[in-house]
C-alpha cells in the first residue's frame, strides 16, 4: 500500500467536538502533564526519570515506550528529554478527537449501500464470521438490538475496565456502518452481515482521547483476534509512538483504517495520514467530495459520508455525517472483501480495495483509487 509522508506537526491538536447538527473548533492546549517518552536499548526509563526529575511511567507494551508523568510546573520536559543521551524520542500525549461533522436528522435512507454496489456484493458474500472489526473510539452501545450476538470481548482505556460501554454515541453509530444485524425487522443494516464487533472505548463521554489510550487500544485489538482496525478520530499531531503501534498491528496482519478528517482542507491528520493505514475521505449521494471532507494525494479511498443513517446510542436509529462516517464504512468492505478467503494477506485485501475503487471526479486530487466499490472487490476474489 502507498507510504505516506511523515513529519513533526504542531503538538497543539484541532479538535472537532460534536453533536448531531453542530459543530465546534477549538484548539487544545497539550499541556505537557504526561509524555511518550522511548528510550534506546538496554537503557532504564527509571534513571531518566531520575535525572530530570520526571514522575511516574507505564510500559506501553511497544518497544522502548514509556507514558511519563510529568511534575506540575516541570518546563519543557519533551526538550529536556529529547536532549537526554537515553532518549531515542520524546513526544507529548496529544489529544484526538472524533471526526463527526453535521448530520440531517431527517435523512432516511442508507444511500450508501446502493452507493457502492452493496446489494450486488452481497450476492457473492455477506461475511465471516470468523472475522473481527474493532472499532477504536466512544465505545459500543452492547445492548443494541442491531448487535445482538455479534459483539465480542472488548476493553475501555477510559475506564480502565472490561466494558466498553459507549456514552457518547459516535461508536454505536460507526459500528452500525459495519455491522449492523441484517434480516432483524430493526433498525438499519451494516455493510458486513456477520463479522463481529469488538468495541475498544479510547475516547470519553466529551468525544476525546489521549494518544497513550488510542496506542493501547490499537495494541489491544492487535493482540485480541482483531483482523481490521476502524478509527474514526483524528489529530493534527504527528506521534512516532502511535506510528509503531500501527506498525505492530500491521506485521500481525490486521487491516487499518482512519479518518480523513472534517476540516476540508489538504492538511494531513492522523492516524490517517499514518504508513500503513488506509486514509478514507467523505463524499455525498452524488459521488462529490463533501464539504466538510478533508482531502489530497495522501488520502487513499473516498466512501459516502453525509447524512448517513445509522444505529443510535439507546436503541433506534440517527442520521450523521463526517468522514466517522465513511470510515467504517471501508473498515466493513475491508472484512466482507477479506471472507473471500480469510487466508489472504492484509496487503493483498487493501490491494483489492484500491484496485477495485470507482475512479470517480476528484480521483487523483482529493483521494488517489477514487470511491470504493464492494460488488468490484468480493467478484472473482
Amino acid at each position: 500500500m502507498n507510504k505516506k509522508m511523515i513529519f513533526a506537526a504542531p503538538l497543539a491538536v484541532a479538535m472537532i467536538m460534536t453533536g448531531v447538527g453542530s459543530v465546534q473548533a477549538a484548539p487544545s492546549d497539550t499541556a505537557q502533564t504526561q509524555v511518550l517518552v522511548k528510550v534506546k536499548a538496554g537503557k532504564s526509563i527509571d534513571s531518566v526519570k531520575q535525572s530530570l526529575g520526571l514522575g511516574a511511567s507505564k510500559d506501553l507494551g511497544l518497544e522502548g515506550w514509556h507514558l511519563v508523568t510529568v511534575p506540575q510546573g516541570k518546563a519543557d520536559a519533551v526538550g529536556q528529554l529529547k536532549k537526554h543521551a537515553d532518549v531515542l524520542a520524546a513526544e507529548a500525549n496529544a489529544t484526538y478527537t472524533m471526526d463527526l461533522a453535521p448530520s440531517d436528522p431527517n435523512y432516511s435512507s442508507q444511500y450508501a449501500l446502493p452507493k457502492v454496489s452493496a446489494p450486488q456484493a452481497w450476492d457473492i458474500t455477506t461475511g465471516s464470521t470468523a472475522l473481527t472489526v474493532a472499532v477504536i473510539d466512544t465505545g459500543v452501545d452492547l445492548a443494541h438490538p442491531d448487535f445482538e450476538g455479534r459483539i465480542v470481548p472488548g476493553y475501555d482505556f477510559v475506564n480502565n475496565d472490561a466494558v466498553a460501554q459507549d456514552d457518547q454515541g459516535h461508536g454505536t453509530h460507526c459500528a452500525g456502518i459495519i455491522g449492523a444485524n441484517a434480516n432483524n425487522a430493526y433498525g438499519t443494516v451494516g455493510l458486513d452481515w456477520k463479522t463481529k464487533i469488538m468495541p475498544i472505548k479510547v475516547l470519553s463521554s466529551t468525544g476525546s482521547g489521549a494518544t497513550s489510550n488510542i496506542i493501547n487500544g490499537v495494541k489491544w485489538a492487535a493482540d485480541n483476534g482483531a483482523k481490521v482496525i476502524s478509527m474514526s478520530l483524528s489529530g493534527t499531531t504527528y506521534s512516532q509512538a502511535f506510528q509503531d503501534a500501527i506498525n505492530y498491528a500491521w506485521n500481525k496482519g490486521v487491516i487499518i483504517l482512519g479518518s480523513a478528517g472534517n476540516v476540508g482542507t489538504s492538511a494531513i491528520r492522523y492516524p490517517s495520514g499514518y504508513a500503513n493505514v488506509i486514509a478514507v475521505a467523505s463524499t455525498d449521494q452524488n459521488d462529490v467530495k463533501s464539504s466538510f471532507s478533508t482531502y489530497g494525494t495522501w488520502v487513499d479511498v473516498t466512501a459516502p459520508g453525509s447524512s448517513i443513517l445509522s444505529s443510535k446510542l439507546g436503541g433506534g436509529t440517527v442520521s450523521m455525517s463526517g468522514t466517522s462516517m465513511s470510515t467504517p464504512l471501508v473498515a466493513g468492505l475491508a472484512s466482507l472483501t477479506w471472507s473471500m478467503n480469510p487466508a489472504y494477506s492484509n496487503a493483498s485485501v487493501v490491494n483489492r480495495i484500491f484496485a477495485t475503487a470507482d475512479p470517480i471526479s476528484g480521483t487523483g486530487t482529493y483521494w488517489v483509487h477514487g470511491r470504493v466499490n464492494a460488488y468490484r472487490a468480493v467478484n472473482g476474489f
